[in-house]
């Protein structure tokens, strides 16, 4: 059945993230087939929506070691971005400093990214493993919810440990989940 149409994941794909997660492997792309394959299944197979796989950071800075999958979804009839997630290991929401990062790596896209947008707002996933906090960007406003928290002043002071935690509470593959991914493309689909 077509996403629009389901009430769940399909049983296929919670297959295939089950085998990802069953790789045991830190810093691999094996998150890349599944997001790959569920973002295709929910913008369908009528052409009117690609997902692109992004490039790293070609720098030194941390942000290329961070980087493990950059997925961005665009309309075909603009050519413009509607929708990206960034995915990580799931390692990544046991610690404040790693969760910070992937905060400011999301705003970091948003601040490239937004003003190509053509619809009210460009959406974003930040997925660690199957942890998901959801960005909402404001193509009028420029606005970016949730509002960033800033790193606690001095900026060498390390993280409390409860820094942005439960901020990754949802689980894409879980009933709220799904709704929530429907919710966001039900949004797209409406303004394009």
């Amino acid at each position: 059945m077509p996403f629009q149409q389901d009430n769940a994941w399909p049983a296929g794909l919670l297959t295939i993230f089950d085998h990802a997660r069953a790789k045991h492997t830190t810093f691999d792309n094996r998150y890349y087939g599944p997001y790959d394959k569920l973002l295709n299944y929910c913008f369908g197979d009528a052409f009117k929506f690609y997902i692109a796989p992004q490039n790293p950071p070609r720098d030194d800075s941390c942000d290329a070691v961070d980087f493990i999958v950059f997925l961005v979804v665009f309309d075909v009839a603009n050519d413009r971005p509607v929708l990206f997630a960034e995915v990580k290991d799931d390692s990544w929401a046991q610690k404040a400093e790693l969760r910070y990062r992937a905060d400011k790596q999301m705003r970091d896209h948003y601040a490239l990214m937004l003003d190509e947008c053509r619809l009210p707002r460009l959406w974003g996933l930040s997925l660690l493993g199957t942890s998901m906090r959801v960005y909402c960007g404001d193509t009028t406003s420029f606005d970016v919810t949730p509002p960033a928290i800033p790193r606690p002043e001095p900026s060498t002071r390390v993280l409390l440990p409860s820094f942005l935690a439960g901020e990754w509470e949802l689980d894409i593959l879980s009933d709220e989940g799904f709704a929530k991914v429907k919710e966001l493309v039900t949004d797209i689909l409406t303004h394009t």
